[in-house]
């Protein structure tokens, strides 16, 4: 009798660890299985082109996916800012040498254009990805043209984090409402942010607030480097890059008001920023010399858990900064890099490709993603708060306000061409920012440079594409 309870136990609790399995992994590992025994593979191989910022937790994936499937994994790590010539070299070469591109959801149109990459969505309706739970803004970056062509496990829209040490700070709070007649803490406009930053800029030696500080504090933190400020510039432009004809709307009011609030914010930031990348941003955020920053969700748990870090326990997570519209506050926060997974068009065995990206991507495994310890993966999926692990990772405050913050977060250009747009806009910003052209010439020189750009690509088709993108929400905004 006992033995019969045991064994019947043992079938209910076998039965529960089936029934929590989770179906998209699950489909996309028997398929893999199915796929290499049918096709008679001899020691299975997918080879992946990976962006080096992942090469210290992607093959902990890699081997478990190798242990579900047979399916090895050979990892080619490169700097992401030479993955997209990468990508479209391989469309010249031919190769067929990487199965897998992993890159930035906007390096797609150019490589879907280029025809180096291939639609998935008949894998994606034979296999069912699971899509729920992300929000609009970055569940249709992965599509171009009305195509899925990439997918996402990252979240890498911009949120801003603030001292939570001087907002607290009595004397701090007193004076900033004596000035402005307003609560200090999150912004809700960049107007705000801008106001808070030169509050709090403070020189070196000054005695303030019952602080002596022994170095500058900086009012505020931005990345506005080449190949960087196209990614953040949309937190300060009100509405769509263009109209429904693309047609600029840079050189209008808003757009010049845009750029000159964009430039104007360095005057608050250390004096070389512009050469300044995220491995210079976050450990001088973590120095504790600056009131604020607008970066990556990761800034938040590199000034927690960084060894060298004196902000520990002194930060506060907000979410984006907009402006006021029509009378309206309006958030939109750039999905600036984030990291997804096309397949090759010259891959071998294209169909397990995609099975390895459904696996990777699928809820339960990017939970595991977003959670690994040496990951560059954050937050994108709403249900993400209720892991244990991220939260242990990340803070309650960072998850739940990331999460919030996927409300607003826009795609950037999704468009042929878009390397090129964007480095337009950053030259021209950086001219601005130095002081060698006003905000007026800048918006002549970019409407211009843009106008050339798509009429390289051809006029028509980025209409086409680009009318049928913001009609899918992807930027948020509408015509």
């Amino acid at each position: 009798m006992r033995r019969l309870l045991c064994a019947a136990v043992g079938l209910m609790i076998a039965a529960a660890a089936q029934a929590l399995a989770e179906p998209v992994a699950d489909r996309a590992v028997a398929a893999a299985k199915d796929y290499v025994k049918s096709n008679n593979l001899k020691e299975p191989k997918l080879t992946i082109l990976l962006s080096s910022l992942f090469n210290n937790s992607f093959p902990d994936f890699a081997k478990k996916w190798e242990e579900l499937t047979g399916v090895k994994m050979e990892i080619v790590p490169l700097g992401y800012t030479d993955i997209p010539a990468k990508i479209m070299q391989e469309g010249v070469a031919k190769t067929g040498v990487y199965d897998i591109f992993n890159d930035f959801p906007y390096t797609a149109p150019d490589a879907a254009g280029a025809k180096v990459i291939i639609p998935l969505d008949n894998y994606a309706a034979k296999y069912k990805p699971d899509f729920s739970g992300v929000a609009d803004g970055l569940k249709y970056q992965q599509y171009h043209d009305g195509k899925l062509y990439i997918m996402v496990n990252d979240g890498d829209h911009l949120l801003l984090v603030l001292r939570k040490d001087l907002v607290e700070n009595p004397q701090a709070r007193a004076e900033y409402h004596a000035r402005f007649n307003k609560e200090v803490g999150c912004p809700d406009t960049v107007a705000e942010w801008a106001q808070q930053a030169a509050f709090f800029q403070t020189k070196e030696g000054d005695t303030r607030w019952g602080v002596k500080f022994e170095k500058p504090l900086y009012g505020a933190l931005g990345h506005r480097s080449i190949n960087f400020s196209y990614r953040h510039f949309p937190v300060y432009m009100k509405g769509l890059l263009f109209d429904k004809d693309m047609k600029p709307r840079i050189n209008t009011p808003d757009g010049i008001a845009a750029i000159r609030a964009f430039a104007a914010s360095v005057e608050h930031m250390p004096k070389d920023i512009q050469g300044w990348g995220t491995p210079q941003i976050y450990p001088f955020w973590a120095s504790g010399q600056a009131y604020s920053a607008m970066s990556f969700p990761a800034i938040v748990g590199f000034g927690e858990s960084n060894p060298n870090s004196v902000i520990k326990g002194k930060q506060i997570t907000c979410i984006i900064p907009g402006n006021m519209i029509d009378g309206k506050l309006v958030r939109r926060a750039p999905q600036a890099a984030g990291t997804g997974y096309m397949v090759s068009a010259y891959s071998e065995h294209p169909e397990l490709a995609y099975l390895f990206v459904q696996w990777f991507t699928s809820p339960s495994v990017s939970d595991e993603a977003v959670a690994h310890p040496r990951g560059f993966w954050d937050p994108y999926r709403v249900d993400q708060i209720n892991n244990p692990k991220i939260v242990s990772r990340f803070g309650a405050e960072m998850v739940k306000t990331t999460l919030e913050n996927t409300k607003y977060a826009a795609s950037l250009l999704m468009l042929e061409g878009n390397y090129e747009y964007f480095k337009i806009l950053d030259n021209n910003l950086a001219d601005v920012m130095n002081k060698n052209i006003t905000p007026e010439e800048a918006a002549r020189r970019i409407e211009a440079g843009w106008n050339k750009v798509t009429n390289d690509v051809g006029r028509e088709n980025q209409i086409k594409i680009w009318r049928k993108g913001v009609e899918s929400g992807i930027y948020l905004d509408k015509f």
